[in-house]
């Protein structure tokens, strides 16, 4: 039951733009960074025959965008940043992710969507305060 909510939150993420879609980014930045939510790539091949490229393409974006954080584990990062490697080289042909410094994902996905009301939105739910209240491990756990 909890998988089909969290890809029905995978879902929603992607098919508004993500200026309107912040209440459910940042139920999944809570599901992905304290509730140990990594979905697979199966899940995600599930909801790209359901969605549209352009919607696939935005829960992608978000997903890489919450394994940037440090709040985020270290072997969620890699995974989540293995499968956006893999879906951007099979959409789009490439992987030309930076290997040094902050990027924009969603000018990475070929988005117009802006991240900033995101990133905004994300900032206190990444804090080591917030983090550790949440009760579960994280990114910056000693």
């Amino acid at each position: 039951m909890m998988v089909s909510f969290k890809r029905k939150r995978l879902y929603r993420v992607g098919s508004r733009p993500l200026e309107v879609a912040v209440d459910d980014v940042k139920a999944l930045a809570e599901a992905v960074w304290y509730r140990g939510y990594r979905p697979t790539r199966v899940e995600l091949e599930q909801l790209r025959g359901v969605m549209s490229r352009e919607e696939f393409q935005r829960a992608l974006c978000v997903l890489e965008l919450l394994s940037q954080y440090p709040v985020c584990r270290r072997e969620t990062a890699r995974h989540l940043q293995q499968l956006a490697r893999y879906f951007h080289r099979e959409l789009l042909g490439n992987d030309d992710t930076p290997v040094q410094g902050r990027y924009s994902p969603s000018k990475r996905w070929g988005l117009n969507d802006a991240t900033g009301p995101l990133r905004k939105a994300l900032l206190p739910l990444q804090t080591r305060t917030y983090a550790d209240a949440t009760g579960h491990q994280h990114g910056l756990s000693a």
